[in-house]
């Protein structure tokens, strides 16, 4: 479980940039928006709108550990544990090599979450403009629902764990992980840009995030060599 949550947490943090391309716009405005204003807990916006986001993540994970656990308690058996940590292997390959701009494969998987978004989104705007820094939750909260491969790619991560606590605490680690670049887009946005932005960064990013994803399916090709001994 520990190997699990260090994981998600570097899956966070290595994925800085993406995290920037999908949510650093609304991150920003917030983040701005609370330093103009007048009262004195707006600027507690940022942390609130961060706040509900890792919570969705929190819950995003939890609901899929709970299948999983429901389909190991019915007899799906080891295997399936280790193919969907397989799985997860495969997809952190592909989100490393899209943060690396070396391939765009798992953009196609966000896709699928573009079919739930078109219905959250609509819910998600009625919070903006924001009048409270309360409001930043319930927006963070539906806004974590937005369709994104790196999410995805900590989910299946999660899933592996085929636990409903496990599951929720690693995608709890990969809010943890964005949490401060997100956080402090608004108030450092130049200097996070610069760095994002260049060229090698993000082929380091993804790079470490393919070491890792082949290390991922390494030991599940072990795990199922062994098991079928």
């Amino acid at each position: 479980m520990i190997t699990s949550l260090i994981a998600a947490f570097m899956i966070g943090v290595l994925g800085a940039g993406h995290c920037i391309a999908m949510c650093g716009g609304i991150s920003g405005a917030i983040a701005h928006a609370s330093s103009k204003s007048s009262s004195q807990s707006m600027p507690l916006t940022p942390l609130f709108y961060n706040l509900g986001r890792i919570s969705s993540y929190t819950l995003i994970g939890t609901l899929v550990g709970y299948t999983a656990q429901i389909g190991l308690n019915f007899g799906a058996g080891y295997d399936l544990l280790v193919i969907l940590r397989f799985i997860s292997g495969i997809t952190l390959i592909l989100i490393g090599l899209y943060i690396a701009q070396l391939n765009s494969t798992i953009l196609q998987l966000e896709k699928v979450g573009r079919l739930l978004w078109r219905y959250i989104q609509p819910v998600a705007r009625q919070f903006l403009p924001l009048k409270t820094p309360y409001h930043a939750f319930p927006l963070g909260f539906l806004w974590g629902w937005l369709p994104c491969g790196l999410v995805y790619s900590a989910l299946t991560l999660a899933l592996s764990t085929g636990s409903a606590l496990e599951s929720g605490l690693t995608m709890f680690a990969f809010g943890l992980g964005t949490f401060p670049i997100m956080f402090l887009v608004g108030s450092l946005s130049n200097q996070f840009n610069r760095l994002i932005q260049n060229s090698k960064f993000k082929k380091c990013s993804g790079l470490l995030l393919v070491v890792f994803g082949s290390h991922v399916i390494y030991i599940a090709i072990v795990q199922l060599s062994a098991n079928s001994l």
